[in-house]
């Protein structure tokens, strides 16, 4: 099978932060190794990436990462950027490397979230039946004709 360089730069991406989120432990880790992350990009990377985002990212206008504190802060922050490449995509405009890599990144913390938050993951997939308009039937008991 024959990969072309993004292939292998995405491939590569992609088991850097899976390593990432191997080291934390709990929400309270993942939101530590977000930090850690966006702490880790160079002023020049930030800037590159602010001329074309248009102030998607999670930069602030001295290139530094905006505070993330909680889990809500990276939900957020990777909502924004995927709503932001989604919007990129559907216009046919470019999407800078440095954007895609973030939304790579928010995706593995979103997932890793979820893996400690088994409870919320779930429930965001069952819609309740009294949301829904679906009467539950007890199976146990003989159904009234």
């Amino acid at each position: 099978m024959a990969t072309t360089d993004d292939t292998l730069d995405a491939l590569s991406e992609m088991d850097r932060f899976v390593r990432l989120m191997a080291v934390a432990s709990g929400t309270d880790g993942v939101v530590a190794v977000v930090r850690a992350y966006l702490a880790g990009w160079s002023k020049r990377r930030v800037r590159r990436l602010q001329a074309t985002d248009a102030g998607w990212a999670p930069f602030d206008e001295y290139q530094q990462p905006f505070t993330i504190s909680s889990v809500t802060d990276v939900r957020q922050i990777g909502g924004a950027v995927r709503i932001r490449c989604r919007e990129l995509r559907a216009s046919d405009i470019a999407i800078a490397p440095e954007l895609l890599e973030l939304d790579l990144f928010f995706f593995f913390a979103e997932e890793s979230l979820a893996g400690y938050e088994p409870a919320r993951s779930l429930a965001s997939r069952v819609t309740p039946a009294h949301r829904s308009g679906l009467r539950l039937v007890d199976s146990s008991r003989p159904h009234a004709a």
